[in-house]
This record gives structure tokens, sequence and C-alpha cells, in this order.
């Protein structure tokens, strides 16, 4: 099962986008770790260097989003990004198997929110043909 979609943008934006679409669905979001609120106290360090980007001037995101209902435990949602693409997922692993019923409508409020994200994206201008420079 593929619970994992490409959002353009960076992984703030993304976040933001599924957090507010989720709530939109009713779900209760949680945000549970944010690599740049985490990284913020170490700015001075600028020992550690990012494995994208091979310096410590990294523009990468993950967060972690806890997605509950009014039921059981949460659906883990991460939306990991590296300068303007990122992937947004449902985890699943040996420690986290969301509950099913949760997957769908969780996968189908972040569909939303990547539709959203796109349509909101810039589109190149059309030229039309009287004003192309070849057709006076």
């Amino acid at each position: 099962m593929n619970d994992s979609l490409l959002f353009d943008c960076n992984g703030e934006t993304a976040a933001r986008a599924a957090t507010e679409a989720l709530i939109r669905h009713g779900f209760r979001v949680v945000r549970s770790f944010d690599l740049r609120a985490a990284l913020a106290p170490l700015a001075a360090h600028a020992g550690c260097d990012c494995p994208h980007h091979g310096t410590a001037q990294c523009t990468c995101q993950f967060v972690v989003l806890l997605v509950y209902d009014e039921k059981g435990a949460p659906a883990v949602v991460t939306a990991h990004s590296r300068d303007i693409q990122a992937q947004v997922r449902i985890v699943h692993d040996a420690n986290t198997q969301p509950d099913p019923r949760l997957v769908t409508p969780v996968m189908a409020a972040l569909f939303e929110a990547a539709l959203t994200m796109q349509a909101t994206l810039p589109r190149p201008t059309e030229v039309s043909a009287s004003a192309h420079p070849l057709h006076p």
C-alpha cells in the first residue's frame, strides 16, 4: 500500500497544508516533532552538515504529525522535504501500524491538501496569438 504523496513545496508549507486539511476533516492534529525548531538552538554549532546539501546551510524539513480521531491511537504522518519538494506519508513500520479505519480518511485529507497546493501553484502565462511578436 502506498500511503505517500509528493507536494511541490517546502516541508513547512506541506505540513501546514496537511494539518489544515486534516482539521477540516475532523481530526485532531499534534505536531510532535519539527526538525527546524529542533535545530534552532544549535544554530551556533555549525559542525553538522546536511547529507543532501553538504553544508550546514540546509533547507530540509522533517515534521511528525500525530493524527487523532475520537477513538484510539493516532496515525503518524510525516512531511519530509528537501528544497522545494516534500513527501507526506502515513508511517507504516514494525513499531507504528496505523488503525486501518484511519488510513483511508487520513489519505483523503492529505490528497485534498496536495490538490489544493497544486491548484495554488503559479501557472505559466499563455501568450495569445495577437500578443505574439510574429503575429501583428
